[in-house]
């Protein structure tokens, strides 16, 4: 193999790393050779830089890269808790089964020196250890039973807490996500234990990354954008050291904070975190994916969104979640839609719906027929939309959201509009109509810019009378 071809290989390799990876990796190397942290120099630079990479020094010994490789990849591997999760469940496997290996069992041994309270999988390997002590009990195996025994009795106090605070999070996950958690006194309660969990520094990491997850919904779910970045913040710091550390958890971090960016409109940085967040394929990538082509459409990028999406296909196809599958519909409409292609939006949507009917009034109905009857009145079919909109009875399935922070009433307007065009109702009706109901949410920032997008939407039908109604809304 060439030297230029065995450096193609060591790029591949080094342009899948994370930029929060290079800087743990920085972090903990004890070079004694300059050409080794000269290469993983470039590499960390590469990695924060995709756009503007820099060529690696062919005047380098080749085995200094192969060395560089490799102790990159063990240096992650022994810090990725995803990878200690799957080795325990395989103890766990063992022991239940009485199969457990002499070197395993020293090897679990050796892990219980360095297995505080606060490592990330402290709660899962507090249980394996229960596990093992009866396995040992049972056969009367003494060599380590006074050391599993020392172990679990040394940190039951912080077992039992952790395991109280995550069936706490159960409850709160329960009441967050059903949007329960959204009057002033739900919203302090759960905010005050989730953050007392995640800025614990004395618990484990499964847990205070739980709560960052839950914060992170209820965040959302009430629009406090500001809260957010704060605890993102102290995230990123937290991702240079290897507490809540695997490719998978990295990932969603980088989806999670692109997606507040863009709440934010920081469009730029929203969208170089949407991208890291696709940087490696995982179970998520389509819904990450999704999220990416949504801040490329606000960004103007419109033929990139479409492309990146009609690239992904493949992947759609292969995707076992509806959930994936109804959001990637939405867009897909909507980037077509952006590109000037109205006839194939309605066509797409049209045969999606056909075809995914059920699901979609199941899972996100509101997401698809957002986008779907956006396309239907982009293309002037007014009668299809009102068709629609009554069988299904989507205005009264949209106002039954009205006390959530998301509400939004898109079907609604797109219902007025056909109404309006189809000569159901006359012009001052629609106007006060679009005018009572965005005034009845101005309340926030955050609406105010939605109802504007929204208007934005309708004026390439009806500018004048849109024109009229933003006036009257003071936009």
């Amino acid at each position: 193999m060439s030297m230029r071809s065995k450096l193609s290989t060591f790029s591949d390799f080094a342009n899948g790393l994370f930029p929060h990876e290079t800087d743990y990796l920085l972090s903990v190397q004890q070079f004694s050779k300059p050409e080794n942290l000269k290469i993983l120099n470039l590499v960390s630079y590469n990695s924060k830089n995709p756009l503007n990479r820099l060529p690696y020094d062919t005047t380098i010994d080749k085995r200094a890269y192969s060395y560089v490789k490799n102790w990159i990849a063990d240096t992650l591997a022994k810090a990725d808790v995803d990878l200690f999760y799957e080795w325990l469940l395989t103890i766990e496997q063992r022991v239940m089964t009485d199969s457990i290996t002499p070197e395993q069992e020293k090897a679990l041994i050796d892990k219980a020196l360095r297995m505080d309270s606060t490592r990330y999988n402290f709660i899962r390997f507090y249980q394996v250890m229960q596990h093992y002590r009866d396995y040992l009990m049972v056969r009367s195996r003494i060599r380590y039973y006074s050391k599993v025994t020392d172990y679990l009795e040394s940190n039951y106090k912080s077992y039992v807490k952790s395991v109280d605070l995550n069936n706490q999070m159960n409850i709160a996950a329960e009441r967050i996500v059903k949007q329960l958690a959204t009057n002033s006194d739900e919203f302090i309660r759960w905010e005050k234990l989730l953050t007392k969990i995640y800025y614990g520094k004395d618990l484990d990491g499964y847990s205070r990354y739980r709560a960052a997850v839950r914060l992170t919904i209820l965040y959302y779910t009430n629009r406090e954008f500001e809260k957010l970045l704060n605890l993102y913040d102290d995230l990123d710091s937290q991702f240079r050291s290897n507490i809540f550390y695997s490719k998978r958890i990295l990932a969603n971090y980088y989806h999670n904070r692109a997606m507040m960016l863009s709440k934010l409109k920081e469009l730029d940085l929203a969208e170089k975190y949407g991208f890291l967040s696709i940087r490696q394929k995982n179970s998520d990538y389509l819904f990450y994916l999704i999220s990416l082509c949504d801040i490329l459409l606000n960004k103007g990028k419109h033929d990139k969104a479409l492309r990146l999406m009609t690239n992904a296909i493949p992947e759609l196809k292969k995707s076992n979640s509806f959930h994936s599958k109804i959001g990637f519909a939405a867009f897909y409409i909507k980037a077509l839609l952006a590109n000037g292609q109205i006839e194939k939006a309605v066509s797409y949507g049209t045969s999606f719906f056909d075809g995914y009917k059920k699901e979609i009034l199941e899972y996100r109905w509101h997401l698809f027929f957002s986008a779907y009857l956006l396309a239907l009145l982009r293309a002037e079919k007014y009668s299809r939309v009102l068709s629609i909109s009554r069988r299904y009875k989507l205005v009264t399935r949209e106002k039954r959201q009205r006390d959530t922070a998301l509400y939004l009433p898109v079907i609604l307007w797109y219902t007025i509009l056909s109404e309006y065009m189809e000569g159901v109702i006359l012009k001052n009706e629609f106007i006060n109509s679009i005018t009572k109901s965005g005034s009845e949410i101005m309340n926030s920032k955050y609406r105010k810019q939605k109802i504007k997008g929204l208007l934005n939407d309708l004026s390439f039908c009806l500018p004048d009378d849109i024109k009229i109604i933003s006036n009257m809304l003071g936009l």
